[in-house]
C-alpha cells in the first residue's frame, strides 16, 4: 500500500472513536436523510482565490450528488463524498465572487431510499451578510523555501480528515446529525527545501531532511493550554515505529490560545524538545520547540493548524485536542515560487522542484502543494 506521508490522520467515519458525543437521539422517522453543518461557512483565501467553505454532514441511504444553486442557476454538482455506511461528508469549496451573500442557497440532494427507490432532498442554507476575513497571523517556522503539503484546498487530505464522534450527535436546531469534528481542515504541512529537495543524501536519516531540528515559533501570542514532550520520532522515513492511536498521533505537541479564543496546534515535534510549559504566556515568534518526526509522521514536518473554540472549551487530556472545528486564516505575504504534484513526497526518488516563477501573494494562504518563500 503506497505510504501517504504527511495524513496526520485521515480517520473516516468510524475507524478511531473518542467519547465526546455519547448520544444518538431519536428522530420521528418522517425522513430518510438528515444534512447538518459542523460550523458556519467562512471565507478562505488562497494562492487559487477566494473561496467559500463548509462542510456538510448528511446522512443517506444511497446518496450521488447534490447540487448548489442560487437564484441564477447550478453553481456547483457535487459527487466526491466521503462516506461510510449511511454517513457522508461533502466539502464544499464554492468560488467566492459569485456568491452573494446574505442569500439563500439551494441544496438538491439526489439519493436512493431504502427501498431503492430515487428520490430528491432539498436543504436550503442562508448566507449571512457579511463574512469576516480570517485572521492574519507569523508563520510557525522559519524564512526560507517551503513545501505547503496538504495546504488548504477542495481536494486536501486535510480538507477532507474526521475524527469521528463515539456516536453521531442530533443537532435538533438543524434537524440533522453531526458525524465529528475536523480540526485540521485548513492545516499545513511544512516541509524546507534546498536546491529543489527536501533533503540530501537518500533521506533514510531523520537528519538527512533539511527541516529536521528547526526551531518551531508561535504564530501569534497566547497562553499555553497542553503540552506533550515524550513522544518517541519515528526513526526510518517513510516508515512508523509504533501504533497510531488518539494518544499519540499528534506526536509531541503545543496548543496555544490566542486572545480572540482560538487555539494554534503545533505538531510532531522532536521528544524533548518543546520549551514551554502549560500556562506559560507566550509572544509570537517565540519559539516552542523543534521540528521532527513523533506521532503519525512518516518524515520530518511541523502540522500547524488553528482550532475556532467559541464554548471555551478545556484542553485537559491529550485526545481532547482532536475534537474541536478548524478557522482559517491568512498570512501577510509570501512568494510562491510555483506548484509540485499533491503526493510529491509520496514518490522517492524525488526530481527537484525548479521555480517556475516567482509571484507575490498579500493577506492569503498557499493551496496545496505550494512552494513559497518568506
Amino acid at each position: 500500500m503506497k505510504k501517504e506521508m504527511f495524513k496526520i490522520a485521515i480517520l473516516i467515519l468510524g475507524s478511531l472513536c473518542s467519547g465526546c458525543k455519547e448520544e444518538k437521539t431519536p428522530t420521528s422517522g418522517d425522513s430518510d436523510i438528515f444534512v447538518a453543518l459542523p460550523s458556519d461557512p467562512v471565507l478562505v483565501e488562497n494562492t487559487s482565490g477566494d473561496w467559500l467553505v463548509y462542510d456538510l454532514h448528511i446522512i443517506a441511504p444511497t446518496l450521488h450528488k447534490v447540487d448548489i444553486l442560487d437564484q441564477d442557476g447550478i453553481l456547483l454538482s457535487y459527487t466526491d463524498f466521503i462516506n461510510r455506511d449511511d454517513q457522508n461528508i461533502a466539502s464544499i469549496w464554492l468560488e467566492f465572487e459569485e456568491i452573494q451573500t446574505g442569500s439563500t442557497l439551494r441544496h438538491e440532494f439526489n439519493y436512493v431510499d431504502a427501498n431503492e427507490e430515487p428520490k430528491q432532498h432539498i436543504f436550503e442554507l442562508l448566507l449571512p451578510t457579511s463574512l469576516e476575513a480570517p485572521k492574519t497571523i507569523d508563520f510557525p517556522v522559519p524564512s526560507g523555501i517551503w513545501l505547503a503539503e496538504g495546504a488548504p484546498s477542495e481536494s486536501s487530505y486535510h480538507t477532507r480528515a474526521i475524527f469521528p464522534f463515539q456516536e453521531m450527535y442530533f443537532d435538533p436546531e438543524q434537524k440533522g446529525y453531526l458525524i465529528g469534528n475536523n480540526p485540521q481542515r485548513y492545516a499545513i504541512d511544512y516541509v524546507s527545501l534546498e536546491n529543489g529537495l527536501p533533503y540530501k543524501n537518500d533521506g533514510n536519516k531523520l537528519t538527512d531532511w533539511y527541516c529536521y531540528g528547526m526551531p518551531i515559533l508561535a504564530v501569534e501570542g497566547g497562553k499555553v493550554l497542553l503540552t506533550e514532550n515524550a513522544v518517541p520520532d519515528n526513526q526510518t522515513p517513510g516508515k512508523l515505529d509504533y501504533e497510531t492511536t488518539v494518544d499519540n498521533v499528534t506526536g509531541n505537541v503545543v496548543y496555544i490560545e490566542h486572545e480572540d479564543g482560538s487555539i494554534g496546534t503545533y505538531c510532531h515535534m522532536i521528544p524533548g524538545s518543546v520549551i514551554v510549559n502549560v500556562g506559560d504566556q507566550v509572544e509570537a515568534g517565540q519559539e516552542l520547540g523543534k521540528l521532527g518526526n513523533s506521532g503519525n509522521s512518516f518524515a520530518p514536518h511541523l502540522h500547524m493548524h488553528v482550532m475556532a473554540n467559541p464554548t471555551g472549551k478545556p484542553i485537559i487530556e491529550y485526545s481532547d485536542g482532536l475534537y474541536f472545528e478548524s478557522l482559517p486564516y491568512r498570512y501577510a505575504g509570501f512568494e510562491k515560487l510555483g506548484s509540485l504534484v499533491p503526493g510529491y513526497l509520496d514518490h522517492p526518488p524525488l526530481a527537484p522542484f525548479v521555480s517556475t516563477k516567482s509571484e507575490s501573494f498579500v493577506n492569503s494562504l498557499p493551496a496545496e502543494s505550494d512552494v513559497i518563500e518568506f
